[in-house]
């Protein structure tokens, strides 16, 4: 049996992982960050409203270093939204709406820089899998779910071509709000930043070794397709 923890933190839902905790197969639960001890196969960071304000308090929880130390025992993590954010090198936050600080450096495991904008992004999504499952050979698989966000996420140009694999191919959007208009957003460091969410071709990220996960799409695990893929090279 798998056992997959998923970080409680103050922002977020549950109502996504609901699949996970009810397969036969799985031991899910809900630990907040300082009373993990250990021993899960996969560690989720779920999506958050605040995410500038989560990330804050899994730092001082000692969550960034309790995934370090799962990671370096061979464990799986994925970011959902919000935790997909979190796992990047940085994030930017201009109109305070994801907390109180303007900018923090994230976990540093994926290379994205996120840009929190003005105006939030809601699409049911639909995204072909580029990412197949090993085992059975199978290729991708199309995956349905939900994107709620004002974050924009670039990925670092310096980064080794290879070592992170993109998650999906963008199908289409149904947005469910006007689509926010792209804008050049300064940011602490006194750089622009072209924001424009929703007009991603591609979405999420996987490291070579399949050890790290990130993603924009909510209910990604209500998928059959995305659970295989995703499990495909655990024991």
């Amino acid at each position: 049996m798998r056992k997959l923890v998923i970080f409680e933190l103050p922002f977020r839902g549950r109502d996504e992982f609901l699949p996970l905790a009810g397969h036969p197969t799985m031991d899910v639960s809900w630990v907040k960050p300082h009373e993990y001890r250990g021993g899960a196969d996969v560690i989720i960071l779920p999506g958050s409203g605040r995410t500038m304000s989560d990330l804050v308090y899994l730092r001082e929880n000692g969550g960034d270093r309790l995934i370090r130390e799962h990671l370096a025992g061979g464990g799986t993590v994925i970011g959902i939204c919000g935790g997909y954010q979190m796992l990047g090198e940085r994030l930017y936050d201009p109109f305070l709406k994801q907390g109180s600080q303007a900018e923090l450096p994230g976990i540093g495991l994926l290379p994205i820089q996120t840009t929190f904008g003005p105006q939030m992004m809601q699409a049911k999504t639909k995204a072909r899998l580029l990412m197949s499952c090993e085992s059975t050979h199978e290729n991708g698989g199309e995956v349905e779910g939900v994107e709620i966000r004002s974050g924009y996420s670039q990925i670092n140009p310096a980064v080794e071509p290879g070592a992170f694999l993109p998650l999906t191919c963008i199908i289409e959007r149904d947005f469910q709000e006007p689509v926010p208009q792209p804008e050049a957003i300064p940011v602490a460091d006194g750089s622009l930043v072209d924001w424009k969410p929703g007009q991603e071709k591609q979405d999420g990220l996987v490291s070579k070794d399949r050890k790290v996960w990130g993603t924009y799409i909510h209910l990604i695990f209500h998928n059959p397709a995305f659970r295989r893929a995703f499990f495909a090279t655990m024991p």
